[in-house]
């Protein structure tokens, strides 16, 4: 869809909708982070905004305190931190006995509080105020800093983070994943070491999400303590949930929709957003609990329904 609509944004030289665009695939990266830990491997986790938040603040930090502004150091220094911390987590997490969902979704929510918390009130994260002032990245010593030339720098590293999720999940490891997801029992029972593919998934996972902070750090130009938050935790969660767990296309098509909808009702009745989001969740879950995805073989399903009566 997006790379449908990008040479028409061009083409329109309209610089706010070419940032919407950016906006919508860096956010993509934060859901294909939630969709191979969740959607994947089955760990329930509101722990990836955290994890985002990080990779924000490290390049806040880097590029504020001193003349690093190069984006290939900083992706890869934001990517070696998330991932670190993915590992500390990963380890407590699942390297002793089995844990269940429950168990994973509180740990993981009372991380990103504590996170939000943090970043509120440590001064050298800026507090409340967060980090602004951002510069731009560079990239061969030159400076990206037209809206085009963000999009396509977001363009690049989403492609790359979808590709590796594509092949991850259709190598052997990707049958791994999923056989963790369906049944860990028996999954440890056929020789699959269930605590080190949650923890590799896990790490990999939090590299992404670092990453997305990263570029949302450079192509916003500030960081904020919201961006690590429970509410941007939730709403990655959500994304997934009306997608559809188990695909990359359907989180990102509601990801798309519900970005272009928000704006717009935020310029019309921001009042009813989260009522109508709610809403949207509710009859998701009702009517289509594998999400949005669901819904081409659920008409066609009726179809055969209709026809043979």
């Amino acid at each position: 869809m997006i790379p449908v609509l990008s040479p028409v944004l061009f083409l329109a030289g309209n610089d706010y909708l070419t940032q919407i665009v950016s906006r919508i695939l860096i956010y993509g990266i934060l859901v294909l982070s939630v969709e191979m830990s969740w959607g994947q491997t089955g760990i329930f986790t509101f722990g990836q905004a955290a994890l985002f938040g990080l990779g924000g603040y490290i390049v806040g930090l880097i590029t504020t305190k001193s003349t690093v502004t190069d984006i290939g150091k900083l992706l890869i220094l934001a990517i070696l931190v998330g991932a670190l911390a993915g590992l500390i987590i990963g380890i407590f997490l699942f390297s002793g006995k089995r844990v269940g969902e429950l168990y994973v979704a509180l740990v993981t929510l009372a991380i990103s509080y504590i996170c939000e918390r943090l970043a509120n009130s440590w001064t050298i994260l800026g507090s409340g105020n967060g980090i602004p002032g951002i510069p731009y990245p560079t990239i061969f010593g030159k400076e990206i800093g037209s809206a085009i030339g963000l999009f396509y720098l977001a363009f690049v590293v989403f492609a790359v983070a979808l590709i590796l999720c594509i092949i991850i999940v259709n190598s052997q490891f990707g049958l791994t994943m999923n056989a963790v997801r369906d049944d860990e029992e028996r999954a440890e029972f056929f020789g699959y070491k269930r605590s080190v593919v949650q923890i590799a998934v896990f790490v990999f996972s939090a590299a992404l999400a670092a990453s997305g902070g990263a570029l949302f750090a450079v192509s916003e130009g500030f960081v904020s303590p919201s961006m690590s938050g429970l509410s941007l935790s939730t709403t990655a969660v959500l994304w997934v949930v009306l997608g559809g767990r188990g695909t990359f296309y359907g989180p990102l098509i509601a990801l798309t929709f519900l970005q272009v909808v928000n704006i717009q009702m935020q310029n019309a009745l921001p009042s009813l957003w989260p009522i109508l989001v709610g809403f949207m969740l509710l009859l998701t879950m009702i009517f289509l609990p594998k999400g949005l995805t669901s819904l081409p073989a659920k008409i066609r399903k009726s179809r055969r329904k209709r026809t043979y009566a």
